[in-house]
């Protein structure tokens, strides 16, 4: 399929705080830090998400109930229906309903996940989703700083109740595959609902629809209450409105409980910058030094380096992110298949074992333990 990064205003951030007394200490809600008197809130439609067209609910329910009891597990014929409709479907970076996506054949993946979900709920499939980072491309459109972003679904398979799984079966339905991308975290169907309403947020900030941004926000924030990905686009949405008092104010309330990016960090250095606040702006810079050396990032420079063949590049930006986070498994599993590229078999193996040592969770690990088996019957 094609490769494209769904563009979203928002990346999602980490938030951590605690208290002297080693209480978490929730921020504040996205809703109570919105200058209410500032905006007039627009009434939005009710949109079913996840609802399709009658006649398409009923081709997807023939073409699944004709291939049950084959080879196919329920979680591949859905994937395979999917394959077969989005041959000609043009990913284009529009947030939309399954409904509108499926009369449009567009939308970016966001779009998608809603769509799998819709099928999956036609045939009584459970679904997870997942986060998954790039490295981050960054840009500038009237003067509000846009990082990629990405969501995938995972389209679970129906379990034998008499059978005691290690790891739970299904497919990953993944739209937009990219050469250095990885998984960063589960997600839930509120998650998905909050980001669609955040990217139409975003798409009328563009429009300096302001009042229209704010009731997205807001509508985004029922879902996801505490998001702090929403708090960017809040800070934005003021300074873009002219409140810089109250842009900052969204900014420093972030910083507070620790909630920081680079997506976070650049926006709010743009601020400083219209602000004229040297001081805050040399911070910020400061800031975003050091948050250039997440080991994520250095993973997914790594990544493509080895993709392009720069293997010394890729080495280096592995031991620095072993240096910052040595209990992550990723870039001991990034040594091993460079090691194997190179023809070197043994270290792969002993660089596939050091990630299988530390690797928690049960889906990598026998991933990782399909590769060293493989290595093992090679030689």
């Amino acid at each position: 399929m094609k490769q494209l990064f769904c563009i979203l205003l928002i990346s999602m951030l980490l938030l951590g705080c605690a208290s002297k007394s080693n209480q978490p200490v929730m921020p504040p809600r996205v809703a109570d830090l919105l200058n209410s008197t500032l905006f007039q809130p627009v009434t939005l439609k009710d949109t079913e998400l996840f609802a399709l067209p009658i006649d398409e609910q009923q081709q997807f329910l023939d073409y699944f109930t004709q291939r049950q009891g084959g080879y196919l597990r329920d979680d591949q014929i859905l994937y395979h229906y999917l394959e077969n409709k989005l041959t000609n479907f043009n990913y284009y970076s529009e947030t939309l309903t399954a409904s509108e996506t499926i009369q449009k054949q567009k939308g970016n993946c966001i779009s998608l996940a809603i769509l799998t979900q819709a099928y999956a709920q036609l045939a009584g499939l459970k679904t997870g989703f997942q986060s998954v980072s790039s490295e981050p491309v960054y840009s500038k459109e009237s003067n509000i700083v846009y990082v990629s972003g990405h969501f995938r679904t995972k389209v679970y398979a129906p379990l034998d109740d008499e059978v005691t799984y290690l790891i739970t079966p299904g497919s990953i339905i993944d739209y937009f595959p990219s050469r250095g991308s990885f998984y960063t975290g589960k997600a839930h169907l509120n998650d998905l609902i909050s980001r669609y309403y955040s990217n139409l947020a975003a798409e009328a900030l563009v429009a300096k629809q302001f009042n229209l941004s704010y009731s997205y926000i807001l509508k985004a924030g029922d879902y996801t209450p505490y998001d702090p990905a929403l708090y960017n686009l809040a800070a934005v949405l003021h300074r873009q409105a002219g409140d810089l008092v109250g842009a900052k104010h969204i900014y420093q309330t972030a910083l507070q409980h620790n909630i920081e990016n680079t997506n976070l960090l650049h926006n709010y250095a743009v601020l400083a910058e219209q602000l004229d606040d040297q001081v805050l702006l040399t911070k910020l810079n400061s800031q975003l030094a050091l948050a250039k050396q997440d080991p994520f990032e250095l993973l997914a420079t790594a990544i493509n380096a080895r993709n392009n063949g720069q293997y010394f590049k890729a080495r280096k930006q592995l031991e620095d992110a072993i240096a910052l986070a040595p209990y992550l498994s990723e870039p001991y599993l990034e040594l091993a298949i460079i090691n194997y590229q190179q023809g070197n078999e043994q270290s792969s193996k002993e660089w596939l074992e050091k990630a299988i040592e530390l690797e928690r969770e049960d889906e990598k690990r026998a991933l990782y333990h399909a590769k060293l088996f493989a290595l093992n019957t090679k030689q």
